[in-house]
């Protein structure tokens, strides 16, 4: 094979990857109009097949657009519908952009012995990746001791997840009525597909207590699908008598199809009795196990595709 041959193959080699990672691309001039739901604050790239040669919105306080290096960039500023266009030598494609609000409710609650249970409440119908939250803790005689912002993941669709901050509990005495936080961005991917699907992870919990002041807990989970991997987390509440968090435990496992697998720990209840005497006579009654966060996230690549563009995943915007 002399090298001009060879060259040739080459680029018919080349040129068969890039048909395969790309769809089929139609050569004439056409408009698509699309729809799409951002939520406020998310910024996303979109790469048009073909040289921007113009970009607009209808209405820029709800979603602006610019174009900056063979991209164009939707940024969501208020609520409602905005239209987008972006015109390329291979047309013009649309988008009705209806952009809503990121409805996430995060409270907070002193567990003592310097943690905040942090409560996040997502009342959208879209999972998100991870989520930003801003906090600020206030001390008993009014003023602010600690701010911050913390980063948790797995945020699922109309489902509740837990976190907890620590602060410095020996120089400062929390007022929990007056401390504050709230999710400022989001994290997630256009081209994912987020699924639930915490009811075929089978879990057995199961408890030992024959160790003084001890309870160990063991969980054994189990993927029951066929084909999808899964990334389980078990958040673990521990309460007092008088139905008080006062701990959290986070449980999590990552599951390949039909694979089963195990993770222990111990809870010393003397010790929280000790730290937690401001609740008065502490006694671990229960534990509450949150089994409801099997997430899969199921990739139709880096960048995925539709029709004739090419898209991105979000980058992390605050509000």
């Amino acid at each position: 094979m002399n090298k001009l041959t060879k060259r040739v193959l080459s680029v018919f080699l080349a040129l068969a990857m890039i048909v395969t990672i790309l769809p089929p691309v139609t050569a004439q001039a056409a408009t698509k109009t699309e729809k799409m739901t951002l939520y406020k604050g998310e910024v996303l790239n979109v790469y048009p097949l073909g040289t921007i040669k113009s970009v607009s919105s209808s209405k820029k306080s709800v979603a602006s657009v610019k174009k900056d290096s063979g991209k164009a960039i939707i940024t969501t500023k208020s609520i409602g519908k905005a239209t987008v266009s972006i015109k390329t030598n291979r047309g013009t494609y649309k988008y009705v952009v209806t952009v809503k609000k990121l409805d996430i409710k995060v409270t907070l609650s002193d567990m003592g012995d310097g943690y905040m249970l942090m409560k996040i409440k997502n009342n959208t119908k879209q999972t998100f990746t991870g989520v930003d939250i801003d906090y600020e803790l206030i001390n008993d005689q009014g003023a602010p001791f600690k701010t911050g912002t913390t980063y948790v993941t797995g945020v699922v669709a109309g489902k509740t997840v837990y976190d907890k901050v620590s602060y410095d509990s020996f120089n400062y005495v929390v007022d929990e009525t007056k401390c504050s936080a709230k999710a400022v961005a989001d994290t997630r991917s256009v081209d994912a597909k987020y699924k639930n699907v915490a009811s075929s992870i089978k879990t057995t919990i199961n408890e030992d207590t024959s160790e003084a002041d001890t309870i160990k807990l063991e969980f054994k989970s189990k993927n029951t699908q066929k084909k999808d991997a899964a990334t389980v987390n078990h958040y673990v509440l521990i309460y007092n008598s008088m139905d008080q968090v006062i701990g959290l435990r986070t449980v999590p496992f990552y599951l390949q199809a039909g694979k089963l697998n195990s993770s222990n720990f111990k809870l010393d209840t003397k010790y929280i009795y000790k730290v937690n005497k401001n609740y008065g006579k502490e006694e671990l009654t229960r534990t509450l196990i949150m089994g409801l966060v099997g997430l899969v996230l199921v990739y139709i690549g880096q960048c995925g595709t539709n029709n004739l563009l090419k898209f991105c995943g979000f980058k992390r915007s605050r509000l």
